[in-house]
């Protein structure tokens, strides 16, 4: 009480005081209160808003974040592009080539904050990198075809008590597929042709691909994933298909026809379509590739092959077909069967259109 009371004392002697001094100067302390008061709010309210989470700046960049909270090192991704950081260390490195100086990331309160030069410089780098993409070929859009599905159960094997279904295991690598493309590529459109036991028909599926609307320097490819089956039960291994390039298709619109006329178009669909089928060529490779070295010690390779296969021969764009093992065969069922080997599978195809958009677009 005695504290209360001194506290109000004091505060009439100052009023008193206050109230003695010649007006102008009451006007000028108390002018001088204000401006210095909105100092404070304007200094401490930038930095509270300038400050930005780690969260948050991922989501405004759509950019992926990784952080230890142990190490307290993280790095953000986008489309390839590492931006690395640590809490309480003032610098950036740049797709680990270049080291850039900022005020150091901290913590406040469990959240991992930026300062504002540091927000800045990792705003200014991936709005640099999206500059440097604008005009250039990409790949805007990436379907994803689990093969069958619905009334349609594709090849079925009995191996013991075990019994397969080829739509159920090409179900199951295409959503770890896309999960794992969604999360690389988040601006991406990664679209798939059913997400459950449905059947779409196989025009459907190839007109779900030719109609996803793109700008002229964009591109789509078109994976169909399947399991294979045989009557020889030794039959073993994987596959990739392409297009054959003896085979002819229309891949020019009938809006180029009419623009550039019937003596041109044809010219143009035989360069097109050789385009596509290099790059169809070139995506059944990168595939090819990383499934050998993910799961070839279990499952041959028995070669890139060509073929006109109804989703693969109608597709207007880079497109492949996976066979990713003999159900039928005992041993290959059986690994077929283990999730664990599933992931493997998806994983090498994950890994494989990774490559091929890189190659496409560096």
């Amino acid at each position: 009480m005695k504290k209360f009371f001194n506290a109000r004392l004091y505060y009439y002697r100052n009023l008193k005081h206050y109230m003695l001094m010649p007006i102008r100067n009451r006007v000028g302390l108390l002018a001088l209160s204000i401006l210095f008061s909105c100092s404070l709010v304007l200094i401490y309210g930038q930095q509270a808003d300038a400050a930005v989470s780690a969260q948050d700046l991922q989501k405004s960049l759509a950019v992926q974040l990784f952080y230890d909270p142990l190490l307290k090192t993280g790095y953000f991704l986008k489309e390839g592009n590492y931006l690395s950081f640590a809490a309480d260390q003032p610098y950036l490195a740049l797709d680990f080539r270049q080291i850039v100086k900022v005020s150091a990331p901290y913590h406040r309160e469990g959240v991992l904050l930026f300062p504002p030069d540091a927000r800045r410089a990792v705003e200014n780098y991936y709005s640099a990198k999206q500059k440097e993409t604008e005009g250039k070929y990409s790949v805007a859009a990436i379907l994803i075809d689990p093969g069958h599905g619905g009334k349609d159960t594709g090849a079925v094997a009995e191996l013991g008590t075990v019994k397969l279904f080829e739509k159920n295991l090409t179900l199951a690598v295409s959503k770890r597929v896309i999960q794992l493309l969604s999360e690389r590529y988040p601006n991406r459109k990664i679209l798939t042709t059913r997400e459950g036991d449905s059947y779409p028909t196989l025009d459907q599926r190839v007109e779900m691909a030719n109609s996803i609307p793109l700008k002229p320097s964009q591109a789509v490819i078109y994976v169909s994933i399947h399991a294979n089956a045989s009557f020889n039960k030794n039959a073993k291994g994987f596959e990739v298909w392409y297009l054959n390039p003896e085979y002819r298709r229309t891949v020019v619109d009938a809006t180029t026809v009419q623009e550039k006329g019937k003596d041109i178009a044809p010219i143009l669909n035989a360069m097109l379509e050789e385009e596509f089928t290099t790059e169809s060529i070139i995506l059944a490779r990168k595939v090819y590739d990383r499934l050998g070295s993910l799961i070839g010690d279990a499952s041959p390779g028995r070669g890139i092959r060509a073929e006109e296969w109804f989703v693969v021969r109608n597709a207007k764009m880079p497109s492949i077909l996976i066979e990713m093992g003999f159900i039928t065969n005992p041993e290959e069922g059986l690994l077929l069967a283990d999730s664990v080997y599933l992931r493997k599978i998806a994983d090498a195809i994950y890994n494989g259109i990774v490559d091929f958009i890189e190659h496409f677009e560096r």
